[in-house]
């Protein structure tokens, strides 16, 4: 298991959670600087399904830094990341009912074809031959989108809630005054 640090430079501590509003030319422009901070983070705890803890610095000018600062912050990712834990949890059950729905559908249309297909297969005319291997291909071809709403995507909302809980769970926090000047 690891530990994934991150360090951050915000020029305010809002953009933590939005998306800042800065172009490349400004001294506070990072990689991450087209996304909220926070999505970063996350998406880097997710680069590592093993990581078991979180480092997380963030750099903010100093005239922003408070004595309640971490605290603050500390708060704010945990609401941020109980609110991703329900969205997800909402999706989570919406995809699994899309699912059963869309595999009671697709087992009455696959059972079709591949009983006509067994229909034309028995026959010596070649184009009803090739008619009814297209027929046993678009059968399985249609069970994929159930299965992978079923059984794949549940891996990504499982790692989902996994990254959220470790950043909220886990998260070592430390706030450093920068002597940057935020600018606008």
């Amino acid at each position: 298991m690891s530990t994934v640090t991150v360090n951050l430079r915000l020029r305010t501590l809002e953009d933590l959670f939005r998306t800042p509003d800065l172009d490349p030319f400004s001294e506070w422009y990072e990689v991450y600087s087209d996304r909220a901070a926070i999505e970063y983070v996350t998406a880097r705890v997710g680069d590592d399904p093993g990581t078991e803890h979180v480092e997380l610095v963030i750099g903010l000018p100093r005239d922003t830094v408070h004595e309640d600062t971490e605290q603050r912050v500390r708060t704010a990712i945990a609401r941020y990341c109980d609110a991703r834990l329900a969205q997800v949890s909402r999706d989570t059950a919406r995809n699994n009912s899309r699912g059963w729905l869309m595999l009671a559908f697709t087992i009455v249309v696959v059972s079709f074809f591949v009983w006509t297909s067994h229909q034309l297969d028995d026959s010596s005319i070649e184009p009803l031959s090739i008619a009814a291997e297209g027929l046993s291909i678009a059968a399985w071809v249609l069970l994929w989108h159930p299965l992978e709403a079923l059984v794949f995507n549940r891996w990504d909302y499982r790692l989902d809630r996994r990254v959220l809980r470790t950043v909220r769970d886990k998260a070592k926090l430390q706030i450093e005054a920068l002597d940057i000047p935020a600018e606008r």
